[in-house]
């Protein structure tokens, strides 16, 4: 006879999926505080140490955070969490530019569509502050790669779709991480980049819808061409040519935090 390991969860591992899975119902909500390490113990019927590390696991996820009176309060977790799991998957998986690309111009066009549709006043102000800050920072390549990574996130936002945030944005933080690669290599590339943000602001201020998503699509064809004239392969995985010092950057601190 031949057997199979049998795999039982440990307590705190069981403590930390109940709380989860309440606050992915919605029993427990955002903003609400999680009941006292009493109070869990007792609903269990397992240790304090049980509880505690369910509950350090909960703080891990983001789930949970400490508010001013160091209660233990819902929270949702901080996007930039889920931006760092898929950056580490697509490395480690070998994702490609091509694939990455083909992605990030769809999901682009996207907003680009519903940012027509849905586009504010105050959404305008700030793409257009975006384009004067790219030409006051033309020669200042970092600068650069954040405030073009701005732009397209502040087209996400006025979208007006959550999911569509949550999805780009690690894409987007990993291709304009890649963005240096070209900026410091092509000289012409922060002018074009410039020329065509200009007209896809034209175009979402007009509410021309084709015209936008024409001009996004130029605009990320563009970026492709000037990667591969500065040397890039796109059929090789993102990470050999990303800037890791970048990357990390972003990550730490993208533009535009927080859902809109």
């Amino acid at each position: 006879m031949k057997g199979r390991p049998i795999v039982i969860p440990t307590s705190y591992q069981e403590v930390f999926r109940q709380l989860e899975a309440a606050i992915l119902r919605g029993e427990l909500a955002i903003g609400e505080p999680i009941p006292t390490e009493a109070a869990l113990c007792d609903m269990f019927k397992v240790k304090r140490s049980s509880v505690r590390e369910g509950i350090r696991l909960l703080e891990q996820s983001g789930l949970v955070t400490r508010n001013a009176a160091r209660r233990l309060v819902v929270t949702a977790p901080d996007t930039r969490r889920s931006s760092e799991n898929f950056i580490r998957s697509v490395t480690l998986n070998q994702v490609t530019l091509e694939e990455l690309w083909r992605v990030e111009i769809e999901l682009e066009t996207l907003a680009c569509r519903l940012a027509c549709q849905n586009m504010s006043a105050e959404s305008l102000d700030r793409l257009s502050e975006n384009i004067q800050q790219t030409r006051d920072n033309r020669d200042d390549a970092k600068a650069i790669i954040r405030i073009d990574m701005d732009f397209h996130r502040l087209i996400t936002q006025a979208a007006g779709n959550k999911a569509l945030t949550i999805a780009r944005d690690p894409l987007g933080i990993l291709l304009y991480a890649s963005t240096d690669f070209v900026i410091t290599r092509l000289a012409q590339s922060t002018e074009r980049l410039i020329a065509a943000h200009q007209r896809i602001f034209d175009a979402l201020a007009a509410g021309d819808e084709e015209t936008a998503v024409t001009w996004m699509k130029k605009h990320l064809n563009d970026f492709k061409r000037g990667c591969i004239m500065a040397g890039a392969d796109f059929n090789q995985p993102i990470a050999d040519f990303v800037d890791h010092d970048t990357l990390a950057a972003l990550i730490r601190n993208p533009p535009g935090q927080g859902l809109q």
